[in-house]
Parts: structure tokens; C-alpha cells; sequence
């Protein structure tokens, strides 16, 4: 079968066909319509219209918090056009089809449990570093939730009270890619507006010292975050998405980092097994198609279920019926 597989941006709008079995047959993008909510909803039919033909379900990646099994979003993260409403009902109700949402970084979770790095662990924690910090938890190779859907956002851990409390002193604050290349334009002197983490990270592979030294500054408080989920989960295996993580001087540094917290213990504790996730920029499509998946296995095991009783019901009262006619 073949799903179509919509993962929502601040900017672009990802898209793709992917089978059940994980392959991606066409993909493309287009400008995020952030406001107003029709214009929203409209774009996303227009991407369905164009493959209604072909495909057997809608698989949906967004920002923010929500409750997948119901499909409602309490949040959009930027989008705030998309908070407090239900996108798999208005989306199942303009296109007829089945339609599932996870949160975005729970997707690219989810198809590294699928395909991934993570196909043979029963419990891990995955990081996508981004313009925040998101994630997931992965129990028993399901995601946990907790009991507002938060679990995992790691973007609202607090770092730090002083001077006093703010966002600057929250993962999002001081651990997205934006304060790396802040600590690189510190550095180098290079203005922050001119960097991106492709030329941060092509300067320090050139040798430039100011630049490794603004990259390490960022991978330490990452590092402390990766040791501190290490003694909270203690998971098999901790993964590291987000597009920083395809350049192989980010995890260097990761695993540099960590052993050096470890020498502080006086005594001997297990490190971080960290790894790169496999998808990247695929990770959310991917994931979102794995959520639509185990969501149609999920119903007809209730179907199932439901028949199993019917029967047993029907065969009891077939039963009481006999002994009322004395048979």
C-alpha cells in the first residue's frame, strides 16, 4: 500500500509516497501557508488531490502538542493557526480517507524504531536538535507520552534559575542550533546573521580553531543534557537527529564530551551509547507513515476483538435460549 506522507514546517511543507514497506516512490515541497487556518487546510488538500489517486491514507508530521490517538492538537508550535482543533477530523472529512498526526520530532523518533538505529532496541531516547530541542522516549519500542502528551519535549527543560528565570535558561534557549552559531560568531568574529550550521561547521572541518572551539562550547551543554536522560532512562541507546548531525565532528565531540563528565564520577558508570539517526531530513516522513501503519493494525485488532465478543455473546444467549426451551 501507499501513503502519503505530509511533514509540516515553519517554512516548507514536506511531502512524499512512501509504500508500507518503507520506500520512498516521489517527494517534494512547497511554501508553509501559516495563516489563515483555511488556507492552512487548503494546502494540504491540494497535496492530496494531486495523489488521491494512488495512495491509501494520509500520514501527518506537525510541530506542537498533540494527542495522537485522538488527533487533536493542542498546540501547533509557530503555527498558531492549527492550536486547539481536531486536523484529523476536518482532514478526514474533506478527503475521505484515513487520516493519522504525530508530532514531529516523535516521528523522526519513530522511524528510527521502524528502519533505524533503533530496530533492535526495546528502550531509547532520541534528540533533534533544531531551532529548539525535540525528542522522544522510546518504552518498550512505543512512544511515551505522559499525561498531557508532553513527555519528551525536551525543548521546556530548565537549565538554570539564574538571574532568574527565563526561556534564555531553557534547552530551547541555550541548546538549539541558533546558540551554536552564536557561540561560533563569538569566536570568530564572523556576524551571526552570516553563519548557518553548514558554514560553522565547514570552517571548523577547514581547521579554523575559533570555530571548533564555538562548536565544542554548544556540544557540552548538549553533552551534560545526553548524561543527564542517560541516569534518568538509562535506554539502550540514545540517538541524535536534526541536520547538524550529519557532519561526523558533531558526534566527535558528543562522545569526547560525555567521557570527559564520566572521569568526574569516582567510581565506574555506564556512558551514553550515543548514535547519528539514519532518515535525517526523510526522518519525519518516514515516521509519520510508521504511525499510520500501527494505527490501521491497532483498529482491525479491535475489530477483531470486537467479532471475538459478538460471537461469545451471541453463543451465550443461544445457550440460554436452549435451557429456557428445556433442551
Amino acid at each position: 500500500m501507499n501513503y502519503l506522507a505530509i511533514d509540516v514546517g515553519g517554512t516548507f511543507t514536506k511531502y512524499a509516497i512512501i509504500t508500507d514497506e518503507c520506500r520512498i516512490l516521489e517527494k517534494g515541497k512547497r511554501t508553509t501557508i501559516r495563516e489563515p487556518l483555511e488556507g492552512f487546510i487548503s494546502s494540504l488538500v491540494d497535496i492530496f488531490q494531486k495523489y488521491k489517486q494512488c495512495i491509501d491514507g494520509i500520514a501527518l508530521s506537525m510541530p506542537g502538542i498533540i494527542d495522537s490517538e485522538t488527533g487533536f492538537m493542542y498546540t501547533g508550535g509557530n503555527l498558531t493557526c492549527i492550536k486547539n482543533l481536531n486536523i484529523v477530523e476536518i482532514l478526514e472529512n474533506r478527503c475521505n480517507v484515513p487520516v493519522t498526526v504525530e508530532n514531529d520530532a516523535k516521528c523522526a523518533a519513530l522511524a528510527e524504531v521502524w528502519k533505524g538505529v533503533l530496530k533492535d532496541c526495546k528502550d531509547a531516547i532520541v534528540i533533534v536538535c533544531g531551532t529548539g530541542v525535540g525528542g522522544a522516549i522510546i518504552h518498550d519500542r512505543e512512544i511515551l507520552r505522559g499525561v498531557h502528551n508532553m513527555a519528551g519535549e525536551f525543548s521546556y527543560i530548565m537549565t538554570d534559575a539564574l538571574p532568574k528565570y527565563n526561556l534564555n535558561n531553557s534547552l530551547a534557549g541555550n541548546t538549539g542550533v541558533n546558540c551554536m552559531l552564536k557561540f561560533v560568531a563569538d569566536r570568530t568574529g564572523i556576524p551571526v546573521e552570516e553563519l548557518d550550521g553548514e558554514k560553522a561547521f565547514s570552517l571548523a572541518n577547514c581547521g579554523d580553531e575559533n570555530a571548533i572551539a564555538g562548536i565544542r562550547e554548544y556540544v557540552k551543554h548538549l553533552a551534560i543534557q545526553i548524561n543527564n536522560y542517560q541516569f534518568s532512562f538509562d535506554p539502550e541507546k540514545i540517538a541524535i537527529g536534526g541536520g547538524i548531525s550529519v557532519q561526523p565532528l558533531f558526534l566527535q565531540m558528543i562522545k569526547e564530551e560525555l567521557r570527559k563528565i564520566n572521569e568526574v564520577y569516582p567510581w565506574e558508570l555506564p556512558i551514553a551509547d550515543v548514535e547519528v539517526c539514519k532518515f535525517f531530513n526523510d526522518a519525519n516522513l518516514i515516521g509519520a507513515v510508521y504511525v499510520h501503519i500501527k494505527s490501521k493494525e491497532r483498529k482491525i485488532d479491535i475489530e477483531k476483538i470486537n467479532e471475538l465478543l459478538d460471537m461469545v455473546k451471541d453463543r451465550r444467549e443461544e445457550k440460554y435460549l436452549m435451557e429456557l426451551l428445556g433442551r
